[in-house]
């Protein structure tokens, strides 16, 4: 069986909050803070993102084959100082969530 494997950065920025796993616009799972998350997805193509309330990550579009693993690592890119943007980024794709195949 194919895997998804997501992997969370521990983090400030919404630390008490879960993000949703969306596989073909279909919200499949959540995440929660520093949580790696294993999903078992039949072989095939999918479309992958993360959402928060409203706020979206990019999305990517994957192929997966029968014995195959695909890592993400997700979190947010609000770090630091950066944390004081937080309102101004929540129209931003990928800025307050992000997603990146690893």
């Amino acid at each position: 069986m194919a895997k998804l494997v997501f992997k969370r950065d521990s983090q400030f920025m919404n630390k008490m909050r879960k993000f949703d796993i969306y596989l073909n616009e279909s919200k499949t799972e959540q995440i929660k803070d520093g949580e790696t998350k294993q999903l078992d997805v039949a072989p095939g193509e999918y479309i992958v993102k993360m959402q928060i309330d409203w706020v979206e990550s990019a999305t990517h579009k994957i192929q997966i084959g029968a014995d195959d693993t695909v890592h993400f690592q997700c979190g947010s890119r609000l770090k630091g100082m950066k944390i004081l943007k937080a309102s101004s980024a929540l129209n931003t794709v990928d800025e307050y969530i992000y997603l990146e195949k690893k």
